[in-house]
């Protein structure tokens, strides 16, 4: 193994996202194309261009259950429902009794709105439901495993499943896209990098070959669930994106020039 490798368990999410220079795909997928630039410079120089919305919020709400389903805890454990007293009189979450009362939470509970709270329990059942997404949550060894790397050219890279076994490494996603519509998806955010840059990871650290999967499920009643994997031919496209995308990151930085002259250019935007 190479002497940039460090492999730790149980990171808390907040060292793991501020551990630098380390890259994650999530940030790398910010920067790609000839637009990417102008995300990056923005970064660099401080900015922040995503702060999440309720998407995501829902998805780390359905990401800390699923973490406690695997360690063998009730989810219901972390997710925490303001009582009917400390919300205002038209039920907003603001206030100083319920400022007070979320102070009073455990400091690893996240607070949640009762329709969350059913729709989470829903998505939950569903994950249990399907046989190969309930042995995967079953067979969790760590829920919190990152590992942090140089690749081969010289990029510091780092990556965090959310879950792994003895054999393999895979991810939970929420969605609220229609099946047929899943493909876009993965494209629009990136997660077909995410396969690639995990897989990559997982030989940084000695893993042997296995085959990465997703755990998705919809966001949406009867919230159905799916497990994907993806295909070689995307895998080596989008280690090849990734390779021009960190390679790009870097000249960047190092001549000072994060706009090129193709941002300039009019174009056709075609609809058909």
């Amino acid at each position: 193994m190479s002497e940039s490798l460090e492999v730790v368990t149980d990171m808390p999410n907040e060292v793991y996202h501020a551990k630098k220079p380390h890259v994650s795909r999530s940030q790398a997928s910010r920067y790609r194309g000839v637009r990417g630039g102008r995300a990056q410079r923005y970064e660099d120089r401080g900015g922040k261009l995503f702060e999440g919305n309720a998407g995501t919020s829902f998805g780390s709400l359905v990401d800390t259950a699923f973490e406690c389903e695997a360690r063998g805890m009730d989810w219901r454990s972390r997710c925490a429902v303001a009582p009917p007293g400390v919300l205002t009189s038209n039920g907003q979450r603001r206030g100083n009794a319920f400022q007070e009362w979320k102070a009073s939470l455990p400091s690893d509970a996240i607070e949640c709105s009762t329709a969350d709270f059913v729709k989470i329990g829903d998505i939950v059942e569903s994950l249990k439901e399907h046989k190969i997404a309930r042995q995967l949550m079953e067979s969790i060894t760590h829920t919190q495993y990152s590992v942090f790397w140089r690749d081969l050219y010289g990029h510091d890279r780092k990556a965090r499943p959310d879950g792994l076994n003895d054999d393999e490494w895979f991810d939970l996603k929420t969605t609220s896209s229609e099946w047929h519509e899943l493909k876009w998806s993965f494209r629009r955010f990136a997660y077909d990098w995410q396969a690639a840059w995990y897989l990559d990871a997982a030989i940084a650290a000695g893993w042997k070959p296995f085959t990465f999967r997703f755990v998705v499920v919809q966001t949406f009643a009867p919230y159905d669930v799916g497990v994907f994997t993806l295909d070689d031919e995307d895998i080596a496209r989008a280690r090849v994106e990734i390779k021009e995308t960190l390679d790009a990151m870097k000249a960047r930085r190092e001549t000072g020039v994060y706009v090129p002259e193709e941002y300039h250019e009019q174009q056709v935007l075609r609809l058909g």
